[in-house]
């Protein structure tokens, strides 16, 4: 080998070097793609970490909370309410009602019915409504006089639908 050629192949090993430091002081970690084999694909170390999740997670829905009340004056002899077609009743009661039911967070609609019937007395009045999550919702009320001596009977509704 005469003095050029070994003056171009001690130098490789110094450019090479010079390059490496270059690509690290860019902010490579690691070294570059080009210093690893060619004949294997670039494994993941088993110590390093995982890459981070490309799909963001859903964050878990709450179930709403339904309050069905009936305030006023008076006596029911019955109440009756529905969520989904699902019946419950209750003989006689004295206001104030309160009924709290779970409504399902899975984005479909939900009915619910609230029904109460009174009889006996003179007079009175019923206020119905809804609370969905600490808001109110629908408001109705029912309520008669009748003359001394009379029974007054009859029956309210309210419904709506609460979006789970």
């Amino acid at each position: 080998m005469d003095l050029r050629t070994t003056a171009r192949v001690a130098a490789a090993p110094v450019a090479a070097a010079a390059l490496l430091a270059a690509l690290t002081a860019c902010g490579s970690d690691s070294a570059p793609a080009a210093s690893q084999p060619s004949s294997s694909a670039a494994a993941p170390s088993p110590s390093a970490p995982a890459p981070p999740s490309t799909s963001a997670s859903v964050p878990d829905r709450e179930p709403h909370t339904l309050v069905l009340n009936a305030t006023g004056e008076g006596q029911l002899t019955q109440i009756k309410y529905t969520l989904d077609g699902e019946e419950k009743q209750t003989g006689a009661v004295k206001l104030p009602w309160r009924q709290s039911l779970t409504v399902p967070a899975d984005g479909k609609p939900h009915q619910w019915t609230l029904e109460i019937s009174y009889a006996g007395g003179t007079k009175g009045t019923v206020d119905m409504f809804s609370i969905v999550d600490g808001k109110e919702g629908i408001h109705t009320g029912a309520g008669s006089a009748g003359s001394p001596g009379s029974h007054i009977s009859g029956s309210a509704s309210v419904g709506g639908t609460v979006q789970g």
